[in-house]
């Protein structure tokens, strides 16, 4: 109550004792939570509602702001009080608010999956050894967690040239070491000094490509299915059975994925500080002057706004801390995340199309560029190759912004990076189906 009435002296007597200002509030309220503002959106929703209780609108952005804050009881009270109203009542979309709201209520917390070990079938010709597999490692030995990742298991799962089963068992390796990273650090209390996105040894196996070659993977594997499906339907005998093994790995490496995303769920709720200025820095890539506004093709202007657009960024980045935090996996991570939703609610037809299609760039926009920050001063995310002089005595390469910002502010640059953000809304669109169709459908909050 004592942030309402600040707010409301703030505002002054001329704004807060008439009714028709209430616009006002209303859209003030939708822009304090763009920017990651919850209190103040909250507290000019609070306002919005004494002056205009007969309003949707005003319980809508009351039940928008306590939802962001995670107060889903408050907020489902709000969204039912703004369906009750005279205007409210026939809004499909609070509908679907409470429905969502309802469900998640009275839904039970899903336990994190770690993909089940499929060791690749014994050879032909009556083998009774140990199946092959990566680099003439046993299958056995392949599937054995272990604390530190092996590159070679994921030269193995892009391996078109590798039986499907050894890839899978490639992949179970994966999710092998990562259920014993997850084992460990789910005992930890979330937002202590070491989680799991700063664990070295997990740092330094994302740093390898570990994301980025699954998710390539399963961009391939779903499409190679979508093909086998089509070529069942012509009449072709092999089909299923390729269809099959190749859900097989798409399952698998989907599980790894889920896993490598969860995490950040736990530990992102105790850094609020974070999570303001990942949002602060989207709205900067979102800018007037932001190159990454324009279709490709498009020269990058020198002008007033873009001069701001880069002074802006390069107030954020140049803190080394605010630099390390938004570079950290746990933030790369959470801007995943975020994308996944944002295409989700798209897909569903959930929210106002323009501001769920502008989170789902925002997303992938911090992505791509804090991704390109992490490795312009060494290492690269795909090559597995982290051991050069820019990086740290552990192979774990030091975040620069200034050769991205100067990249981005060319025209090839600059259409280097909207590809580079197509891809992302491609291959994310793609795994958020995915996260639905092998059994992960509300894990990860989509």
């Amino acid at each position: 109550m004592r942030t309402h009435l600040t707010t409301l002296q703030a505002a002054g007597p001329e704004l807060t004792a008439k009714p028709e200002f209430a616009s006002v509030f209303s859209n003030r309220s939708a822009s304090f939570l763009k920017l990651n503002k919850v209190t103040q959106s909250l507290a000019d929703a609070e306002t919005c509602v004494l002056l205009r209780p007969d309003w949707e609108k005003s319980h809508f952005r009351k039940a928008l702001a306590l939802e962001e804050k995670g107060d889903d009881a408050e907020a489902l009270l709000a969204y039912q009080a703004a369906l009750a109203t005279t205007t409210g009542s026939g809004n499909p979309e609070i509908g679907l608010k409470i429905k969502r709201l309802a469900k998640k209520k009275n839904s039970k917390p899903v336990p994190f999956h770690f993909p089940k070990t499929k060791p690749p079938p014994k050879a032909k010709g009556g083998n009774t050894g140990a199946g092959v597999g990566v680099g003439g490692v046993s299958s056995q030995t392949l599937v054995a967690p272990c604390p530190i990742g092996e590159l070679k298991w994921l030269t193995c799962v892009t391996s078109p040239r590798e039986p499907v089963a050894t890839r899978v068992a490639a992949a179970n390796a994966v999710g092998g070491w990562l259920a014993e990273h997850l084992d460990t650090h789910l005992k930890k209390t979330p937002g202590e000094s070491e989680w799991f996105f700063e664990n070295r040894s997990v740092v330094a196996f994302l740093d390898k490509g570990l994301f980025d070659v699954v998710l390539d993977t399963v961009t391939h594997t779903v499409v190679s299915i979508i093909n086998f499906e089509q070529r069942d339907t012509d009449g072709n005998p092999d089909a299923a059975s390729d269809a099959a093994a190749s859900a097989d790995l798409a399952g698998a490496l989907t599980g790894v994925l889920h896993n490598l995303l969860h995490p950040s769920l736990r530990a992102w709720q105790t850094r609020k500080q974070h999570h303001a200025l990942l949002g602060a820095f989207e709205q900067v890539l979102r800018m007037e002057g932001s190159p990454l506004n324009d279709e490709k093709g498009t020269p990058v202007r020198v002008d007033d706004a873009t001069k701001q657009f880069t002074a802006l960024s390069a107030k954020i980045l140049t803190n080394q801390g605010a630099l390390q935090v938004l570079c950290g996996h746990d933030a790369l991570a959470r801007a995943r995340l975020q994308l996944l939703r944002s295409l989700t609610q798209r897909d569903r037809s959930e929210g106002d199309t323009e501001d769920v299609n502008n989170r789902v760039q925002e997303s992938a926009r911090a992505l791509v560029v804090l991704k390109r920050c992490r490795y312009a001063n060494g290492g690269n995310s795909n090559d597995g190759d982290t051991t050069n002089n820019d990086a740290d005595e552990k192979g774990i390469p030091s975040p620069a912004w200034e050769p991205v910002l100067d990249a981005l502010l060319t025209d090839a640059g600059a259409d280097e990076v909207r590809d580079e953000v197509r891809k992302t809304i491609e291959q994310h669109a793609l795994l958020a189906g995915a996260f639905l169709k092998f059994g992960f459908e509300g894990s990860v909050g989509i």
